[in-house]
């Protein structure tokens, strides 16, 4: 009957609208189920896994989970917005509002008002860390600025790397490894952080910040974050 017809949330039928356009661009299903709990676009798991095929090993935060059918209708959020007023809330979108200055050359009447812009981004993916596999098992490609800093120079690798990789990604990587961020302004990761590791062309889903620092360690990676997940920096097992 009718009245018996389309049920479901507005999520849920997002989440179906966009599971339908990975199968027709086809995104082998594996990956779409992997999105599920990830929370990142199907064709993104995709693209890590085809990028990491030839001997990497990158380490993702994972985004909200309920951002995953705005990836590519959103723009993922900028650096310049990462502004506790502008967490990604439970849709995984952000709503970032600015206040804008309008002002008219020469004019002596009474001040414009002011405006409110108002931009939508979805919540994002956090590189944690890249690998790259060597001799000795896998070895740092450092992604920052030199020695760590908020801003600067990458190296030529680091650039060339993910200039290819966003190339590639529907929701694109905003910022350096996490890792790599040598400063006290660190995000740190927390009990609730989810995580994504694409390990040569494989993806494994970590649950949580000691899942992954299990991870880091069987594959002999430096972890550098206590046991509470504060960062202490490069240099720590």
């Amino acid at each position: 009957m009718a009245e018996q017809g389309l049920k479901g949330t507005i999520q849920e039928l997002l989440e179906y609208k966009r599971e339908e356009e990975w199968r027709r661009a086809g995104v082998p299903e594996g990956d779409i189920e992997f999105s599920r709990v990830s929370g990142m676009n199907a064709q993104d798991v995709r693209t890590f896994r085809e990028f990491t095929s030839s001997g990497l090993l990158i380490v993702v935060r994972c985004p909200k989970v309920t951002g995953r059918p705005h990836h590519g209708i959103f723009r993922p959020k900028p650096k310049a917005y990462d502004d506790p007023r502008w967490k990604s809330g439970d849709s995984g979108l952000s709503v970032v509002e600015k206040e804008i200055v309008v002002t008219k050359m020469g004019s002596s009447g009474p001040a414009e008002p002011k405006k409110i812009e108002t931009k939508l981004f979805v919540s994002d993916y956090d590189l944690m860390s890249v690998w790259k596999s060597g001799s000795k098992g896998f070895e740092k490609i450092f992604i920052s600025a030199a020695g760590g800093a908020a801003r600067g120079a990458y190296t030529p690798q680091a650039r060339d790397l993910l200039r290819r990789l966003n190339r590639r990604l529907v929701s694109r990587i905003q910022h350096g490894c996490q890792d790599d961020y040598h400063s006290p302004k660190n995000p740190n990761v927390k009990a609730g952080d989810r995580f994504a590791a694409f390990n040569k062309g494989s993806a494994e889903y970590l649950a949580d910040m000691y899942e992954c620092a299990r991870y880091y360690g069987q594959y002999h990676l430096k972890w550098p974050y206590d046991e509470a997940g504060k960062y202490i920096g490069p240099g720590h097992g």
